[in-house]
């Protein structure tokens, strides 16, 4: 029987039995004793021949982890929940270190969704789901509002230039075209629009008093 607790003797044992499913018990005791490269070589050696052992991988990104390998800690961690492994620590651990790493917002909410998949009543995950729904619902709008505005463009006023040389098309004459082209100034060609409403049979009456309006405004015009 080996004692669990005697790092001498796991050495010995490790170092006969190297396919042991026991390597993490020492390289536990290494990570302890703040032994970083000790704890990562005996999972490096234990894991080659226990790919999915949870307890090793787990052991093994704690080491990574102490050893400031953010990424390398995340990517022993996906191995392990990817294992199929019901891993609350594990969850918990990589959802932190996505966080720390800055990943997606979605990516920490799928995390933290994880977490209470296994434990609902999971206190830091209640809390920190609550917040990122918040600011990723808030995110969500302002990315809306941001692309609407880029479709639609930042409107320009339109200028003499774009319109005095237009050969108005029939389909294109409408009362709201009059208006905009009055607007701007444009006023024989708000006129020439309601002639073509007019040759189109349009409400004449409004038309003639639309007329009457505009050329009111014509310069040097005189009552």
């Amino acid at each position: 029987m080996i004692d669990l607790k005697n790092k001498t003797a796991l050495e010995f044992y490790f170092a006969d039995h190297f396919d042991t499913v026991l390597f993490p018990v020492l390289a536990d005791i290494y990570l302890k004793e703040n032994d970083i490269i000790r704890a990562k070589k005996v999972c490096e050696i234990g894991l080659s021949y226990n790919p999915n052992h949870a307890d090793g991988l787990y052991t093994f990104a704690r080491a990574s982890l102490a050893g400031g390998d953010l990424k390398g800690a995340e990517k022993v961690l996906i191995t392990l929940l990817n294992s199929g492994s019901t891993h609350l620590q594990g969850n918990v651990m990589l959802v932190g270190i996505q966080e720390e790493l800055n990943r997606g917002i979605n990516t920490v909410i799928s995390g933290w969704k994880k977490v209470l998949e296994i434990d609902p009543h999971h206190s830091a995950g209640l809390e920190s789901l609550r917040k990122l729904k918040k600011k990723s619902k808030s995110e969500n709008k302002t990315k809306k509002k941001n692309i609407r505005k880029k479709s639609l463009g930042t409107p320009r006023p339109m200028k003499a230039e774009d319109l005095e040389s237009l050969s108005i098309s029939p389909k294109l004459a409408t009362f709201t075209l009059v208006k905009v082209l009055e607007d701007q100034g444009l006023f024989y060609q708000a006129l020439e629009v309601l002639d073509i409403l007019e040759k189109k049979g349009k409400n004449t009456k409004r038309i003639t008093l639309e007329k009457i309006r505009i050329q009111k405004r014509l310069p040097h015009h005189k009552d």
